[in-house]
């Protein structure tokens, strides 16, 4: 029996309707240095938007990406969405609405900004609505050094400007209103009218969405090269993108029976 068949046998044996709920870079989109460039290979999308056809699934992604930037990735048909780590979450079909900051906010992130156009120009920096994002994967292949003390002064500063600062796997992220993947996927579950829920992701930033989906169903930690920090042991490990492609793959099948 391969790694990824038990889990399939635990997922099939939750309570329908099934909430399917996924991060997207490093669960579906293999990592890659610039997040512009990441893609949902085609057999996964394929499968996607099966899943999201299928009467008895509920499909979810649950993502720190904005909603500009996951279009670019999978254009899908009646999916639940949650981006900016859970910032704004969208029904199938729902029409985003503007997200309001106080002045305060918007000064304090233009501040970010600001640092973040002078001082790390080698790194990706990632603009969102509510937050920045310091992408370091690039310089941290060439100048590990740099990566740090860029990822050290981007948190420095997000906190002396009362930003809320969120840390990933070569990231550094400033928020102007704190959100995160569980409380997400709580509200999804609850308007979705889901019984159980099956979650996969891959860092820091989805730990509350595995352990909330764990107590519902099954939260899913997929580990790679850069893991950093360790699920709660409620969490079952996949080993890589590729399982969770199989395992999807072989779900949608066996619903489809």
């Amino acid at each position: 029996m391969s790694h990824v068949e038990p889990l399939l046998e635990t997922v099939l044996r939750l309570e329908r309707p099934l909430l399917v709920a996924l991060d997207v870079d490093g669960t579906l989109s293999p990592i890659v240095r610039n997040p512009d460039l990441a893609e949902i290979p085609e057999p996964i999308r394929s499968v996607l938007a099966a899943l999201a056809g299928t009467p008895t699934v509920e499909l979810a992604l649950i993502t720190g990406r904005d909603l500009g930037s996951l279009s670019r990735m999978e254009q899908l048909d009646g999916v639940w969405r949650a981006v900016e780590h859970g910032g704004v979450v969208l029904a199938p079909g729902q029409t985003p609405s503007r997200p309001e900051l106080t002045d305060e906010q918007r000064e304090a992130l233009d501040r970010f900004r600001q640092w973040a156009d002078t001082h790390a120009r080698d790194a990706f920096v990632e603009y969102k609505p509510q937050a920045v994002a310091v992408h370091v994967r690039g310089v941290a292949s060439s100048d590990p050094g740099r990566a740090d003390q860029l990822l050290r002064e981007a948190d420095e500063l997000a906190q002396s400007l009362g930003l809320h600062v969120r840390r990933g796997k070569a990231l550094c992220e400033a928020e102007a209103v704190r959100h995160d993947k569980g409380s997400a996927l709580r509200e999804i579950f609850e308007r979705s009218g889901a019984k159980s829920i099956f979650f996969a992701g891959d860092d820091l930033t989805d730990f509350p969405a595995i352990d909330f989906a764990a107590e519902h169903g099954v939260g899913a930690f997929v580990c790679s090269e850069e893991q950093r920090g360790t699920p709660s042991a409620s969490a079952v490990l996949l080993r890589n993108v590729d399982e969770v492609s199989s395992l999807l793959s072989q779900l949608l099948q066996r619903i489809a029976e």
